[in-house]
């Protein structure tokens, strides 16, 4: 572990205790603890991925794209950009995007740790111009019989 994510896991203990929970956790609880604010191999939880997404939405209107946002991490841009789309297309709720945003940060972990890499962000390649003549609404307009 990190010392971010060990710093973490003792504030949740410390809320805990203040919260009227028994010192010290048991060992199962000091476990479960870990999962849940310690984060993986990309050092988020679920809960950093729920913020970020919310901190995008929210804030995107300043920016051209997406790719200009300032991500505090590049796999939240990948996970952000996935979840938004999924979630316009199945009109997911609320719980069901906290659900969502769980599983894909598990799928990065995942992939993670078999050896990928986090691609950069990058902005996307344009779609190639259209020629600059005529179309052939133009030539039929011009009078030209057979188009081109």
């Amino acid at each position: 572990m990190k010392s971010d994510q060990i710093t973490r896991v003792c504030n949740a203990c410390i809320e805990r205790c203040e919260a009227g929970s028994t010192w010290p956790p048991d060992f199962a609880e000091f476990i479960a603890l870990v999962a849940e604010v310690g984060g993986g191999l990309v050092g988020l939880t679920v809960r950093d991925v729920i913020a970020e997404y919310k901190r995008w939405k929210s804030e995107s209107w300043r920016y051209g794209t997406s790719e200009q946002f300032p991500w505090r991490h590049p796999v939240l841009y990948h996970i952000c950009v996935e979840m938004r789309r999924e979630g316009v297309e199945r009109r997911l709720t609320q719980p069901e995007m906290d659900k969502l945003a769980a599983v894909k940060l598990a799928r990065w972990e995942k992939k993670l740790a078999s050896g990928f890499s986090v691609p950069p962000i990058r902005r996307q390649i344009a779609a190639p111009k259209t020629p600059a003549g005529p179309t052939p609404a133009m030539q039929m307009a011009a009078g030209k019989r057979y188009v081109e």
